[in-house]
């Protein structure tokens, strides 16, 4: 039996053939990790996704630890870019704020972008040492970007000077990953209600009156 870690480093991840199975391949195991957990996932789950031998699984990452690896990354990565994209706008504190909310849940409107956010909030804990040192350093970065757009919403005067940022971070991503944690939406409610009315709730409670 050949050595899943040798035919990893064999792997061509040079052409775009190979980068467009592979997202497959990730896009295939965020799926079954958001279904099944991480623990009682297998790489026979993924494969019966793409339709292919469990052992070509490793042709596209070397484990199932490595696949956690990256669609944790992935999951958080994209957010954290987005992000920065908000707080550089000329805009106002409330409208960036809306906009900060929506870039944390809009993701689960679709799939498989739905999946790695869930993966990443349900399961990076399960990562081995290395990859979740790796992976808790962005969940800090995206938390720091968070804390930020409400320190400088404190500093132009658009929210109350009395606003504590940190605090303030903490009560957003508890709020909205409430909603990615949950196994399904409210009743009535979609994910861009939900983005309103959780901005609503933020905005009335942190504008200067």
């Amino acid at each position: 039996m050949v050595d899943p870690d040798s035919r990893a480093g064999d792997r061509p991840r040079s052409t775009a053939r190979w980068e467009r199975r592979y997202r497959q391949a990730l896009d295939a195991a965020a799926a079954a990790f958001a279904e099944r957990g991480y623990q009682g996932a297998s790489t026979q789950d993924i494969a019966d996704r793409l339709g292919i031998q469990q052992g070509s699984l490793y042709y596209y990452f070397a484990s199932k630890e490595a696949a956690l690896s990256a669609i944790c990354e992935l999951g958080v990565s994209g957010f954290i870019d987005r992000l920065r994209a908000i707080l550089a706008r000329r805009s106002p504190a409330a409208d960036k704020l809306k906009a900060a909310i929506a870039n944390h849940l809009l993701p689960l409107r679709k799939h498989p972008e739905a999946s790695y956010v869930r993966v990443f909030l349900r399961h990076r804990h399960e990562l081995p040492n290395g990859a979740r040192q790796r992976v808790a350093k962005l969940a800090r970065t995206y938390q720091s970007l968070i804390e930020t757009l409400f320190a400088d919403g404190v500093e132009s005067g658009d929210f109350r000077a009395s606003l504590d940022p940190k605090l303030a971070t903490v009560a957003l991503l508890g709020l909205c990953n409430s909603v990615i944690g949950a196994q399904a939406l409210p009743r009535r409610s979609s994910i861009d209600d939900i983005v309103e009315a959780y901005a609503r709730i933020f905005i009335e409670g942190v504008e200067k009156a």
